[in-house]
């Protein structure tokens, strides 16, 4: 071999030597690079944790010392309120082709709530009273409102949305009430404090699937009917003839009761509404035991200002043991058991407390 050819031989070897350390020296630094960077993630990662742990005990002193401060708030066992409403209506005419009567009414309107709850129990009670008084230009002043309603109810937590309850509720009026269908002026009392008056006792079940709707059953109700005056309970509108007697009448059966209230069913108007079912299964009339006392109200609250709002009240009642004189003109002195309806609106100056 000559030597030019050697020295290109000894020229290639030098050239793939350097190649090959150069490949080395790559390979080196990417396994270094790979190395450097998983040691940083490992670190970040533990700090990462470390955080976390960090994290976790300051939430748990967070909570704990939120703890030990509601422990040291009083615990606020009775929430109340209410409102108060005063409502005018007035209506003048003076050569008015249709027709129509001058009249001025006023209707005072209250509400109070008081609601206790700790631990299991609950005991809810409401008042709703009302007074309105009514004058058609040419006739007396009449009462057009008339209502003492109060309710109480206890329960005790079975689950979280059913209690074991019990209800007391009474219901009459304050002042007179005259059959204006007798034109005479010493026309009969019809009503008055106490003469009507009911009182129901229940033992059931309250079930409440939202806290707005509430739905109670009552398999053992007793309602009692007072009228406390003998001239009233001598018309026998609210006892039954054939009753022994008319001052007093004890009924027991089953009493079903909703009772739906939306502060905000939307804006500025709020909602309640109730309605309850009883059925005397005793009474000594057998036939009389398929029918079924039905009282429903319905409050709509309409704030137009903080104090001037409106009320629109309706009220629906049947009771098959409350006489009514249904055909005053052709056959006076008739009575029967009718459905009866009451329609109120009302604008005036609104109160809550």
């Amino acid at each position: 071999m000559s030597s030019r050819a050697i020295v290109n031989l000894l020229s290639k070897i030098t050239v793939m030597k350097n190649s090959v350390v150069a490949m080395l020296i790559i390979v080196l630094s990417a396994g270094f690079g790979f190395a450097q960077d998983t040691t940083t993630m490992n670190k970040k990662t533990k700090e990462l944790a470390d955080a976390k742990t960090e994290l976790a005990a300051a939430q748990a002193k967070v909570d704990a010392l939120v703890a030990q401060i509601e422990a040291l708030k009083p615990v606020i066992k009775w929430k109340t309120g209410g409102f108060q409403a005063l409502n005018f209506n007035q209506g003048s005419f003076s050569n008015w082709s249709l027709g129509g009567v001058n009249a001025i009414s006023v209707t005072a309107l209250g509400n109070a709530y008081a609601n206790y709850k700790f631990s299991n129990w609950t005991w809810d009670n409401n008042l709703d009273l009302a007074y309105g008084l009514l004058q058609n230009k040419g006739e007396d002043i009449r009462k057009n409102e008339d209502k003492i309603d109060f309710q109480s109810k206890v329960g005790r937590k079975a689950s979280d949305k059913l209690s074991w309850a019990s209800i007391a509720r009474f219901e009459s009026q304050f002042d007179k009430g005259y059959d204006f269908n007798d034109e005479d002026e010493n026309r009969p009392v019809i009503s008055r404090f106490m003469a009507p008056a009911y009182l129901k006792l229940s033992l059931g079940i309250d079930y409440k699937p939202t806290d707005k709707l509430s739905i109670y059953i009552s398999p053992a109700a007793g309602k009692w009917t007072f009228v406390t005056d003998d001239s009233i309970a001598a018309q026998h509108l609210y006892i039954p003839e054939e009753h022994g007697n008319a001052n007093r009448r004890g009924e027991f059966g089953a009493l079903t009761s909703f009772i739906y209230q939306n502060k905000k069913i939307a804006k500025n108007i709020g909602l309640r509404t109730s309605l309850e079912l009883f059925n005397n299964y005793t009474d000594d009339n057998r036939p009389n035991r398929r029918n079924i006392d039905v009282d429903w109200q319905v409050r709509t609250d309409i704030k137009i200002s903080k104090y001037i709002g409106a009320n629109l009240f309706t009220h629906l009642k049947y009771d098959h043991d409350t006489k009514i004189e249904y055909d005053p003109e052709n056959k006076p002195g008739v009575t029967g058991p009718r459905t009866q309806f009451k329609e109120l609106f009302g604008l005036g100056f609104n109160y809550k407390f």
